[in-house]
């Protein structure tokens, strides 16, 4: 059973024990602009698993391996791993030109994965379930621009919750989609 589990979950498995370990770390980890214009730049990555403080990690940790059982049928681990890694550099990059700076937390790779998960299924045999999906993460996204992040889950992170890199990550993770599958989807809908 646990041979099964690893075989079969083993990203999944590295990123929580990564962002476990550089919980006790989040100084030395975090996405930080100045640090990073210093030089640190492992910090544009490890922000990304990095956590403000168990209830934070907990809700990350719960949340991604929500995504990961829901669309294990169609990204396997080496696609996860790539996407996830492309999304933490490219994302990372990018939340330079966002207002923060300071940033902790899988949320934004999260939604990035969704982003992309959804709009997948959208481009392919699962438009009904993509279609839905993207509606929902665009509603969340909208009332978060419009009114802020939820302050229940403020008081529990004890920081802001990164709305900016929400949109940015979900944002990203469709152009991820897009870049990948739109020509794919080109030639199946023009027969060729």
């Amino acid at each position: 059973m646990l041979k099964y589990f690893v075989g079969r979950f083993w990203f999944l498995l590295i990123i929580i024990t990564c962002s476990w370990f550089t919980l006790a770390h989040t100084e030395l980890m975090s996405w930080n602009k100045q640090l990073i214009a210093e030089g640190e730049y492992w910090r544009i990555m490890t922000g990304n698993v990095s956590h403000n403080n168990l209830i934070h990690w907990l809700m990350n940790v719960a949340t991604l391996v929500l995504v990961y059982f829901v669309f294990d049928d169609r990204l396997s681990n080496k696609h996860f791993m790539l996407l996830s890694i492309s999304l933490c550099i490219v994302g990372g990059g990018l939340l330079w030109f966002a207002r923060y700076d300071e940033y902790v937390g899988l949320s934004g790779l999260i939604h990035g994965l969704i982003a992309y998960a959804a709009m997948v299924d959208l481009l392919t045999d699962k438009k009904r379930v993509g279609s839905i999906v993207l509606a929902g993460l665009s509603a969340k996204l909208l009332m978060e621009q419009l009114y802020g992040g939820d302050p229940w889950v403020t008081d529990l992170i004890g920081i802001d919750v990164a709305i900016d890199a929400h949109l940015l990550f979900a944002v990203l993770g469709i152009s991820f989609a897009l870049l990948l599958w739109w020509p794919l989807w080109r030639n199946y809908q023009l027969g060729t």
